[in-house]
């Protein structure tokens, strides 16, 4: 033992302060090299708002001529074989929820051996996904059962790269984000290669549409971009760069998933905006209902039938919460999407109700999700076993045409 005037030997602390030491100057380091976007004026992104919304008013302008044309050929079509049945529009709506998508994947694969006299799963004339539901909604989009089959697959097999954390300080204010996504990446690219992309381009040629949500940060609005008229564009170039670019957008969790620039904004989530993607947003003047009592005054009454999907429990389960800010955080933003999705159901159900009181479409809203019983049977994100049995669960429910709801239940 050491007299009490022996100098004090520090030589024990540095094995201790050496990791402290290191990580901070990789802190110090790591900030000192972080991407920074050049800062515009006010004025020039309200420029640049005033011309995506000028560009949003001639996209929708063209959806819904190139969706009425549709509806009015189908018209057409059984009036020439003397079918009385009113020309229908069908529009699936595949929501927001993580690796909560091998529901939605498993859903449409049982709805698919649902025959006449059962609701069975039709051909859509607009599929619309944001975040997980955007990753899907390529194959509802094309709707062949092996285009369905390869979307299951996809959703219970993750691969352990697919959400890569970026090291020891993955945690710092210079990173992009928490995560990378090297291997959601990979997959995305590999199933959504050059012949699907020209098989959706097709499709787009004949009216119908692939539309998916995205959140433009620097305009704080959300945006949607019909990817059938990407893949008509990647299909001429060669380059399938821009649709994957948009369909890891949509799916970008903010702070989880690295943004995505394009155009010059940048973009996250979908689900951040608008978990759901119905139309909500069109006026009166530009919705389906209105333009066709105007462009078809003579014709039948169409009807239109929304599907939607949704990846996640209708009513939030309980849970007890740590007073711990990761904790606080996760579930606060957990229950900040679904109410928003709740109440954009309510809204869309509230549409519905507004155009079979105006008589202008006979409008029909089924909803379907996960049950509320279901528990994930083991914890953490992307767990295989979790991802298999909700693919299991939505392809029971999918075969089972009363598992459609017409409300929301209280």
């Amino acid at each position: 033992m050491p007299s009490a005037t022996a100098p004090i030997r520090p030589k024990p602390l540095i094995p201790r302060l050496a990791p402290l030491a290191t990580m901070l100057l990789a802190a110090a380091a790591a900030t000192g090299c972080a991407r920074h976007r050049p800062i515009e004026t006010e004025a020039s992104l309200l420029a640049r708002r005033e011309h995506l919304a000028a560009r949003n008013n001639e996209v929708i302008s063209d959806l819904t001529a190139k969706l009425l044309d549709r509806v009015r050929s189908e018209h057409e079509a059984k009036e020439r074989q003397g079918i009385q049945d009113p020309p229908t529009c069908d529009i699936l709506v595949i929501s927001g929820g993580g690796d909560f998508g091998a529901f939605g994947a498993g859903f449409l694969k049982g709805w698919g051996s649902v025959r006449e006299g059962g609701l069975p799963r039709p051909q859509f004339e607009i599929v619309s996904g944001v975040s997980t539901g955007a990753l899907i909604a390529p194959f509802a989009y094309l709707g062949d059962d092996r285009d369905i089959d390869d979307v299951v697959h996809l959703y219970t097999n993750p691969r352990p790269d697919w959400v890569r954390e970026r090291g020891l300080l993955y945690f710092l204010p210079a990173n992009e984000s928490f995560a990378e996504v090297p291997g959601l990446e990979r997959e995305l690219r590999t199933a959504i290669d050059a012949a699907r992309i020209a098989r959706i381009a097709e499709q787009g040629k004949l009216g119908r549409m692939l539309v998916v949500n995205t959140t433009d940060l620097d305009d704080g609005s959300p945006r949607a971009f019909e990817l059938s008229r990407v893949a008509i564009r990647a299909t001429e170039t060669g380059d399938p760069s821009r649709l994957h670019k948009l369909l890891l957008a949509s799916s970008g969790i903010p702070g989880a998933f690295p943004p995505r620039e394009i155009d010059g904004g940048l973009y996250v989530d979908g689900g951040v905006t608008g978990n759901i993607l119905y139309g909500g947003r069109l006026r009166r003047d530009q919705s389906i209902g209105a333009l066709w009592a105007r462009s078809a005054p003579d014709l039948p009454k169409a009807r239109m039938r929304y599907w939607v999907i949704l990846n996640n429990w209708l009513i939030t389960p309980p849970k007890t919460t740590q007073p711990k800010w990761v904790d606080v955080i996760s579930r606060s933003v957990d229950l900040a999407v679904r109410s928003s999705t709740v109440t954009g159901l309510r809204h869309l159900l509230t549409i519905a109700e507004l155009e079979n009181l105006r008589g202008d479409f006979s409008v029909e809203v089924r909803i379907v999700a996960i049950p509320p019983a279901w528990r994930p049977p083991v914890e953490g994100v992307f767990k295989e076993e979790t991802m298999r049995d909700l693919a299991r669960v939505g392809e029971e429910l999918g075969r089972d045409p009363n598992a459609w709801l017409g409300e929301i239940p209280e």
